[in-house]
């Protein structure tokens, strides 16, 4: 296969980090998002989402596929990929992604589930021979599980684990490869240091009149609902360890504190990686767990949807029922009044001075 011209630039990153406004921001690097781009969302991403929308719909289809959902808290496996690879995902993806970055010098894409699928996404580079970057954005745990709290309703606990799972991921598929990591709150605060410091790890012109449109059009510092201190996970007793060991690593890296190889040695990571993976059996059993709520929800929905059904057809019958029954009393007070009035006339002086008439005119009336 000809190799491809056009470079790719993925942005990684857990669910709520921030993704969105660094990816918004891409652009004034001169790279191009594309033209199907996911549209704004009142009360979730009012901003924009900045996510391809074919890229989306076929991550969540792999997903099903594989009988997952972005917030199953079990990593993929490899087996995983040659299953979807065997199942003609890798052929749609490659096709796929060549048309997007067809004329394009440099394109790129987010998706949170990217960064659990990763295994596929990277396989899917190297068929199509894409040159690839990436950008890891992180956002301090807290702030991410409050996020969730209220778009999601997530304990904190899952989203602490969630978001362990798509940074480990990210890490460990990143290795060897081409990337930056950005901070979110950081990037809020000083967003022009930021860009450009992305722009120089991936060797990108910096656009200054569109940084300034960028900036006054698109960053709001609302968008900022929450800041917190690496000191603040230490006081949340639902945080694991190894979350405030990783962000407090990754903190370090991304406020120039402390050198990449320094902070994520290659050893570390692997230990990140085997910790995390000895909770498999744990993460296998809650998404099993979260799925059959989800299930009984479900069907307490649909009863609580098919009880409210058979309560507005009682409560239809019983109007029916009700005005039936007030149309047969309302006849029976006009036979009962015809009643009235008949016994009246039976009663009356003239029906008694008539009757020997009435006879009469009855004899002539019988027939001969």
């Amino acid at each position: 296969m000809e190799e491809n011209d056009a470079k790719v630039i993925a942005v990684l990153g857990m669910h709520r980090s921030g993704t969105s406004v660094i990816t918004r921001g891409l652009q004034v690097l001169s790279v191009d998002l594309g033209s199907r781009l996911m549209p704004p969302f009142e009360g979730n991403n009012s901003t924009g989402f900045w996510e391809d929308v074919d890229l989306n719909d076929l991550n969540i289809e792999m997903l099903h596929f594989l009988k997952n959902e972005w917030h199953f808290l079990t990593p993929i496996q490899s087996s995983d990929v040659e299953t979807l690879s065997e199942n003609g995902y890798l052929e749609r993806a490659v096709e796929l992604l060549k048309d997007k970055t067809a004329g394009v010098k440099v394109f790129g894409f987010k998706d949170p589930r990217v960064a659990k699928l990763l295994p596929f996404w990277k396989k899917v580079f190297a068929h199509g021979q894409w040159p690839v970057s990436y950008i890891l954005v992180i956002r301090h745990p807290l702030s991410v599980c409050q996020s969730l709290a209220k778009r999601d309703g997530f304990d904190f606990e899952k989203s602490y684990l969630l978001w362990l799972e798509h940074v480990i991921g990210s890490l460990v598929g990143m290795e060897g490869e081409s990337w930056v990591l950005v901070d979110y709150d950081c990037f809020m605060q000083k967003p022009e240091r930021e860009l450009r410091r992305i722009a120089e790890a991936l060797q990108l012109p910096i656009d200054v009149t569109g940084f300034q449109e960028f900036q006054s059009e698109f960053l709001d510092p609302r968008l900022q609902h929450t800041v917190y201190q690496l000191s603040d996970l230490l006081l949340d007793g639902t945080s694991p360890p190894l979350v405030k060991e990783i962000y407090g690593a990754l903190l370090e890296t991304a406020t120039g504190n402390a050198e990449l190889n320094t902070a994520i040695r290659k050893d570390t990571l692997a230990q990140w990686e085997r910790e995390f993976s000895r909770m498999r059996s744990a993460l296998v059993f809650a998404d099993k767990l979260g799925t059959q709520l989800a299930e009984t929800a479900a069907q307490r929905n649909a009863l609580r949807a098919e009880r409210n059904a058979l309560s507005i057809e009682q409560n239809a019958w019983q109007r029916e029922k009700a005005q039936l029954t007030q149309a047969l009393m309302e006849k029976e007070r006009v036979a009962q009044n015809l009643k009235i009035q008949l016994l009246t006339v039976y009663q009356s002086r003239s029906w008694r001075w008539t009757e020997p008439f009435r006879r009469l005119f009855s004899l002539f009336r019988q027939p001969k």
